[in-house]
């Protein structure tokens, strides 16, 4: 009987040992994505981001064009946004919200370049609200708070500020700044899939942040601020993260991984291309490992160039339903696309192959001892006949 459990035991841990070795290892995106194709907006001058579903949404002019369906490259318009005043520069930023019936738009100072505003409407009818509020980028918290990244050239001290859509007074909303002090231009803002708000210098003034630092809030530093609390400070309690570029674009995809946009002024400058930041390295940063080595070598950063005849700036999405990657040169309806392959295995893991060949060791030692306690009994029945 205690064999017998033995035995069975043993079989067991080799089925599945043998199971790890058989399933097929979930794709590596950060290594997969590889250029695709192209495809183009309804017009210039668009942001725009990605439904759950996978399907396109753009602002051109003051109309919002949503893709047919997902993958098609069609769009249909679904009429204009009430009241817009946007920029002839187009909209700053589209956002779709979290749970997919709302988009955040940045009007990007209007036909003045001085009537900053950020609207907020259902996509069901286009009905909503444009509410006062300074802006360079934007990225949703929760269903209810809008993430702005804000500054002026006159004060060389940037901020991150939380718009309420709920405010109730538009011409003066509840808006409060949730990270402060960062002694540069604005950057780009995204949030992880565990609510980690990263943000960067996009253009130092003094420092200690240079250009392209990107650094990362966790929930407990921020959160604080959207009931009255203090902001966090950008300078002495970000995570630093990585150097990249100028911090112009963030965006996470499916997988954690982080695409970093922009680029700095000058030949010299760190520009031309965009980056994508492998999500274990962020993982180590987060846990205090400083900046990311962005080395070749190191293998922690890819960068793309898929417009290389042009000294780029590239604007950046992630369609994480797809697993695609869109890039945009500013003021250009082309959308240049890279595509995760599904194809690409992980590595199987070291263990698994460990305790497979455990398992058969064991399995056959089992299978011997047996043999050989048969053989005696057998002998010692001749023994005694």
């Amino acid at each position: 009987m205690i064999t017998t459990v033995r035995v069975f035991a043993l079989q067991s841990l080799l089925a599945l040992a043998l199971l790890l070795l058989g399933a097929p290892a979930k794709a590596d995106d950060f290594s997969s994505y590889t250029t695709s194709t192209s495809f183009s907006l309804p017009g210039a001058t668009g942001a725009f981001d990605s439904l759950p579903d996978g399907r396109v949404i753009a602002a051109i002019g003051n109309d919002i064009y949503r893709e047919t369906a997902p993958g098609s490259r069609s769009f249909t318009d679904l009429g204009p946004l009430p009241n817009a005043d946007l920029s002839g520069f187009g909209a700053a930023f589209l956002r779709v919200s979290p749970d997919g019936t709302m988009i955040a738009i940045g009007n990007n100072g209007g036909s003045s370049f001085g009537n900053y505003q950020v609207g907020v409407f259902a996509l069901a009818n286009l009905t909503g609200q444009w509410f006062a509020a300074s802006h360079y980028d934007g990225a949703w918290i929760d269903n209810r708070y809008i993430a702005l990244t804000a500054g002026s050239l006159s004060d060389p001290v940037s901020v991150v500020t939380a718009l309420d859509r709920l405010s109730l007074t538009p011409t003066n909303p509840v808006n409060r700044t949730i990270i402060g002090n960062i002694n540069g231009a604005s950057g780009g803002v995204a949030l992880d899939s565990a609510g980690n708000l990263y943000t960067g210098n996009g253009f130092t003034y003094g420092g200690p942040s240079q250009t392209g630092y990107i650094y990362a809030f966790p929930s407990s530093l921020y959160t604080p601020a959207l009931a009255g609390g203090p902001p966090a400070n950008f300078e002495t309690q970000g995570i630093p993260i990585v150097d990249l570029l100028s911090a112009g674009t963030l965006a996470f995809d499916a997988q954690g991984n982080l695409l970093v946009g922009g680029g700095e002024f000058g030949s010299s400058g760190d520009n031309n291309y965009f980056a994508l930041v492998h999500a274990p390295a962020i993982t180590a940063a987060l846990a205090g490992g400083g900046l990311i080595n962005t080395s070749a070598g190191a293998g922690n950063v890819r960068k793309f160039d898929p417009d290389p005849s042009d000294g780029t700036f590239y604007a950046l999405n992630a369609n994480r339903a797809r697993k695609e990657i869109y890039a945009t040169s500013f003021g250009e309806s082309t959308v240049f696309t890279l595509k995760a392959s599904s194809s690409v295995a992980a590595p199987i893991p070291w263990w698994s192959v460990g305790l497979a060949a455990a398992a058969l060791g064991l399995l056959g030692l089992a299978s011997m001892r047996r043999r050989f306690a048969a053989e005696g009994v057998v002998a010692g029945q001749r023994a005694c006949a």
